[in-house]
């Protein structure tokens, strides 16, 4: 009988988002400092003699094991190569839904590595890119697992020349959904954009400082839709020893980057004291997964 293999379905944060413009396809064109957490989901799979997809963990109620970006996933790399995966997947969802941190975009990637290694397919980079975007605008990037500096409408991938450092971080979810597509059709693109520092010069010394010059522009938009975010924010800014604190992607999750582990701890205890219905987690950023 097969085991399982356990593969970390990781979170990503956007550390800033800023959108450029919007092209005439709809789109919008992002510039966004992306890295990971040393937590997500888990994707379990095995190779079975049918198709098989279920869902677990304590996020597991309100998904869907019919429509699913997993089942996406694997759709589309059958029709792409021309063959059946008969594997029984199981997604142990411990990220809430919606929440920005990526969770269905990371959880395609996964599975996309899985089914390659599984049934060692062989792809061409061209079609490999074209693939992973065709599923979302974060999976790419997903994919790649390394933190990176990511452009245009998320295909443009650059790896950073130097290593952010993988301090603590804490997590923190007021449990409701954001729609992201909400938060893009309420999107003001009145501003002007310069970007005036080279990413590639970001340091142990200056991530910081970067990183203050620089915003998501969805959580001004985001708050108007879920006041609990700013509140959360503001929180973490005056009343926790963070470093640095931002919402991620279109919400509704913020995060607090510490210098040490003992600040992270306290700012997860004084959370937890403040706040009684909201999901926190106490992590590390990690540039590689």
């Amino acid at each position: 009988m097969k085991t399982f293999e356990e593969y970390l379905s990781p979170i990503k944060l956007n550390l800033f988002l800023e959108v450029i413009n919007k092209t005439s396809d709809g789109y919008h064109q992002l510039e966004s400092l992306m890295i990971f957490c040393k937590f997500g989901d888990f994707i379990k799979i095995k190779k079975s003699n049918k198709f098989l997809f279920s869902v677990e963990g304590p996020f597991s109620e309100n998904l869907s094991t019919r429509q699913n970006i997993i089942i996406d996933t694997v759709s589309l790399l059958e029709n792409f190569f021309g063959m059946k995966f008969n594997i029984e997947i199981v997604l142990k969802k411990n990220l809430p839904i919606s929440s920005g941190m990526g969770g269905g975009s990371s959880n395609a990637a996964t599975v996309f590595h899985c089914l390659k290694n599984l049934y060692n397919l062989k792809i061409k980079k061209k079609d490999l890119d074209e693939l992973l975007f065709s599923l979302g605008a974060d999976v790419p990037f997903c994919y790649y697992r390394k933190s990176a500096m990511v452009k245009g409408k998320g295909e443009k991938i650059f790896f950073l020349n130097k290593k952010i450092r993988e301090l603590p971080v804490v997590l923190v979810n007021p449990l409701i959904e954001i729609s992201t597509k909400q938060i893009f059709e309420n999107l003001n693109l009145n501003k002007s954009y310069k970007d005036k520092f080279d990413y590639n010069d970001i340091d142990k010394a200056n991530l910081f400082n970067y990183l203050e010059e620089k915003k998501n522009d969805l959580q001004p938009f985001a708050e108007k839709i879920c006041p609990k975010i700013r509140e959360i924010s503001d929180f973490l800014k005056v009343k926790t020893n963070a470093k640095f604190s931002r919402m991620t992607g279109s919400g509704a999750t913020c995060f607090s980057i510490y210098e040490n582990k003992d600040d992270a701890i306290n700012a997860e205890r004084i959370l937890r004291s403040e706040f009684k219905k909201i999901w926190i987690k106490r992590t590390e950023l990690t540039n590689e997964v």
